[in-house]
């Protein structure tokens, strides 16, 4: 086919190639094919010496091809058209008035059909095109045959695919089912690791190659498509003999016609820097979810312990740690070892006080005051004393990880990783991973102390609320709330309730003569015997008013709290607290009135508290000194008994 024919058939289909390829007539053959390819160009203008020499197309190099020419070693102004070959077109259709112009700064412009392959120059003589055949001969070309152009065009097909395969790094194989030999490309022998030529073309050879993890599924996919004639698609693992393991994936068919034998045929692709990024995504999206888990356990809780004993756990696990340790730091920076997850090959440190080498040293100190962490691939590179050498290895630890704990801006700890069993190049993504945990369990640690100040604090209201200030006993809102709540349990339960009124006797008396600071002093006092007699969890002691105090007994019928009243009147007695002013006796005394009731089926709280007010009237106007009980008396129904 010439050239004279494609531009007569292609003329209004013709395009001007704006940004044409350039080479140097020096250029070798296949440097100037693998350009064309690169730039996906059809044909190169070749100069020399900065001046238009010839054309050279995929034509030219199927001639070459057919001459069997050394394409690494023969220059490409041998194979080119040279530039006095061309002649103006004066036959041609007329082309566009656009084509008429020509760029000052490039005389001569390539024309192009559609598929981009070159039909001609754009001179300022006009258009320009090869001579026809009897020309060439006169020339002394040769003409091509048509079984010689059919082979070069089958060698340019080859050389563009191989070039192609080479750029994607895409390895192929041709599987004979017949003979059973298998034919692999030497980029596929690249894939596997092997030297070109190496590789023997026996299927049994081709499996010592992959991983022995992922050799029985290959075998599988590939023994399914032939039985079913259908496509395989396989990603797998190779072990190269420097230690390094690639991943690659096959995609591949049976070719069975019936005529030719059958064949199963593939191509390979490299995807490690694929893997590895999925690899990457699938790990950030753990740390990231982990980082969550934590910082969600710390919304809901708010017990610091477990806390860190999830964590410590957790970071374990995920960056395959020997050990990880929480250190809590003291003020000369000792340590005690709080929480620990270790593997039961290393020896444990949950309890141990230290100091670790780490943590001593004022530049570490104030490396991790700043918040920043402190990662070490071997013990032995870092110039320590033999007495930090000693206490490492005492614990076997060759590498670690060290991240301050921060409460508030200040150093509260140290969350470490150790590696035990040989040195390591911790990677950075689990060193950030540890600083973003240490920055949640800081926000827990805050988060633990403001609770434990609340909680403080919300005792000292509580007291504040319901206790007597002077006494440190219930208060009477307090006494009310709590005889109204055991009322009700004792209504469930069907037991008795009993209340024991009582008042210091001649009080008043005791204040004049001896001044209230003496006062203040003997209503402690008795607070604290009445507390000591109350020796029941459930019992109640609380100040009434004044020199007055009551006392809530559940489940203690009516003998039992006049027994509990009694040894109260002697304790108080027993202390002889001086009272000169006293009609009783020279020392304090006490009156009581007891009351008892079933509230499952006996009268209200209300009832039950003015009962024992008047059974304490009655002691006080019958002499003082004394035990009186309210008039109606209640049978026994168990729980304390009179002693």
């Amino acid at each position: 086919m010439l050239e004279n024919d494609l531009v007569s058939a292609a003329a209004l289909t013709a395009t001007i190639d704006s940004s044409p390829l350039s080479v140097e007539a020096e250029d070798t053959l296949q440097r100037v094919i693998k350009a064309m390819g690169q730039a996906a160009k059809t044909y190169a203008l070749v100069y020399r010496s900065g001046a238009l020499s010839g054309v050279f197309s995929y034509d030219n190099a199927a001639q070459a091809a057919t001459y069997q020419v050394n394409f690494s070693q023969t220059s490409v102004a041998l194979w080119m058209t040279p530039i006095d070959w061309l002649r103006p077109l004066n036959t041609s259709p007329p082309w566009p008035q656009g084509f008429s112009r020509l760029h000052p700064e490039q005389p001569y412009l390539p024309v192009v059909d559609q598929a981009h392959h070159w039909l001609g120059l754009l001179t300022p003589n006009g258009f320009c095109t090869l001579p026809d055949d009897a020309e060439m001969v006169s020339s002394g070309r040769a003409e091509l045959t048509a079984c010689h152009y059919a082979a070069a065009l089958f060698q340019q097909q080859q050389e563009r695919l191989a070039l192609a395969l080479q750029g994607a790094q895409m390895g192929t194989w041709d599987w004979d089912l017949a003979q059973g030999t298998i034919v692999i490309s030497d980029e596929q022998e690249r894939l596997l690791g092997l030297a070109p030529g190496e590789f023997d073309g026996s299927y049994d050879t081709l499996f010592t190659y992959l991983h022995k993890d992922d050799q029985a599924a290959i075998h599988q996919a590939l023994q399914r498509s032939i039985q079913l004639k259908q496509r395989y698609g396989v990603e797998f693992r190779v072990l190269h003999r420097d230690g390094q393991t690639r991943w690659l994936s096959a995609r591949g068919q049976v070719f069975d016609d019936g005529e030719h034998a059958p064949r199963l045929a593939g191509v390979t692709l490299d995807v490690s820097d694929q893997k590895r990024a999925e690899a990457e995504i699938k790990l950030q999206s753990q740390r990231e979810r982990l980082v969550a888990e934590i910082a969600q356990r710390i919304r809901h809780l708010l017990d610091l312990d477990s806390i860190l004993a999830q964590t410590v756990t957790s970071v374990q696990a995920f960056i395959e740690a020997d050990r990880v340790i929480v250190i809590q730091c003291g003020a000369d920076m000792s340590g005690e070892v709080i929480q620990e997850s270790c593997a039961e090959a290393y020896p444990p440190m949950l309890g141990w006080s230290l100091r670790d080498p780490w943590s001593v040293g004022e530049k570490f100190l104030a490396h991790y005051r700043a918040g920043r962490g402190l990662a070490v691939e071997n013990i032995y590179t870092q110039n320590l004393p033999p007495s930090q050498l000693a206490f490492l290895e005492y614990f076997q630890i060759q590498a670690e990880i060290v991240v301050p704990l921060l409460e508030d801006q200040t150093l509260w700890g140290l969350l470490i990783a150790h590696q035990c069993r040989s040195p390591r190049a911790w990677r950075t993504p689990d060193v950030r991973l540890l600083q973003n945990l240490a920055t949640q369990v800081g926000i827990a640690i805050q988060q633990a102390k403001m609770h434990r100040e609340l909680t403080l604090a919300n005792q000292r209201l509580k007291r504040m609320a319901y206790l007597d200030g002077l006494t440190q006993v219930a208060n009477r809102r307090r006494f009310e709330q709590y005889l109204d709540r055991e009322w009700r349990r004792m209504s469930r339960e069907n037991g008795p309730l009993s209340l024991i009124m009582a008042d210091i006797d001649s009080f008043k008396g005791f204040n004049d003569r001896y001044g209230h600071q003496a006062g203040d002093n003997c209503l402690r006092l008795v607070a604290r015997l009445l507390t000591r007699a109350a020796k029941r969890p459930g019992d109640l002691v609380a100040r009434y008013g004044g020199e007055e105090f009551v006392l809530v007994l559940p489940n203690t019928d009516l003998k039992g709290a006049e027994t509990v009243a009694e040894d109260i009147r002697l304790l108080v007695r027993s202390h002889r607290i001086a009272h000169e002013g006293s009609a009783v006796a020279k020392i304090v005394t006490m009156s009581f009135g007891v009351a008892s009731a079933l509230p499952a089926s006996d009268g209200s709280p209300a009832q039950l508290v003015k009962r024992a007010d008047d059974a304490l009237y009655s002691a006080k106007h019958q002499g003082r000194d004394q035990v009186r009980v309210d008039g109606e008396r209640l049978p026994i129904q168990g729980g304390r008994e009179a002693d």
